[in-house]
């Protein structure tokens, strides 16, 4: 179960939470374009958790590493915070406060060959969809697969299926949305992004917290401080702006 903080719970930590003499320290990692060291603002994850500890007066500072150690170190309070984790099984000694990203699973496809339109995967049937090896995905999108609804073809990378994509030999490929104009953006010149589009349906929809510590010293009051601080902002409708212009800085076009 989630360990979450009451509307009032936040809203008196928020007004009591002393500030930290030193800066709270965020484990994260390598997952362009969402978390980056050398991406614009962190990337658009990172960046919005900078904006959210801008908001609620706290310093904080990102030290990258690999992800499962920043979690475990997150859990004994030796890092006051990971971003970030989808829902996780095992919440002990966390608190989530978000969410800060929607990974949604979509279908790139050429701007000029779009998809039918579909609610259901059953109604793609007889498209040849591109995958990478290695990938979940969901498991009705290879179960389909499987029973003949559509056909999939496996590559061992993202940027070979680009490629057939753009080739025309796929009809579809399947991956994260950002994650997928992130890799377009880096590898492909201007006008050939132009001719991807990703469908407006997404395949599945994950989200994404970052996870304060409770062990570490203040971790329940700067979970509350930096949760009213991201209500704040959806309430005054400014969180989308926000969204937009880190995605915009790293070359995300806005759907």
């Amino acid at each position: 179960m989630k360990t979450t903080l009451s509307a009032l719970g936040l809203a008196l930590a928020t007004m009591t939470a002393p500030l930290m003499a030193e800066p709270l320290r965020i484990a994260t990692g390598e997952y362009a374009p969402m978390t980056g060291e050398a991406l614009p603002n962190g990337g658009v994850v990172n960046g919005l958790v900078s904006r959210l500890a801008a908001d609620a007066g706290v310093e904080i500072s990102f030290e990258y590493m690999p992800w499962n150690r920043g979690l475990e170190l997150t859990r004994q309070g030796q890092m006051h915070g990971a971003s970030y984790w989808n829902d996780l099984t095992d919440q002990s000694g966390l608190i989530e406060v978000g969410p800060v990203s929607n990974g949604r699973i979509v279908f790139f496809h050429r701007a000029d060959a779009p998809l039918p339109e579909w609610s259901e995967l059953d109604d793609l049937a007889g498209t040849t969809f591109g995958a990478t090896l290695g990938y979940p995905y969901t498991e009705a999108f290879w179960a389909h697969g499987e029973d003949g609804t559509y056909e999939i073809q496996t590559a061992s990378n993202d940027l070979s299926n680009f490629k057939k994509l753009q080739k025309g030999r796929i009809d579809a490929f399947i991956i994260n949305e950002l994650v997928g104009w992130d890799l377009l953006n880096q590898n492909f010149s201007p006008e050939e992004v132009a001719q991807f589009a990703a469908s407006e349906t997404p395949v599945a929809e994950a989200l994404g917290y970052l996870q304060i510590s409770t062990e570490a010293e203040g971790g329940a009051d700067i979970a509350a401080r930096l949760q009213a601080a991201y209500d704040a902002l959806a309430e005054s409708g400014e969180l989308d702006a926000v969204k937009t212009e880190l995605n915009a800085a790293s070359g995300i076009p806005s759907s």
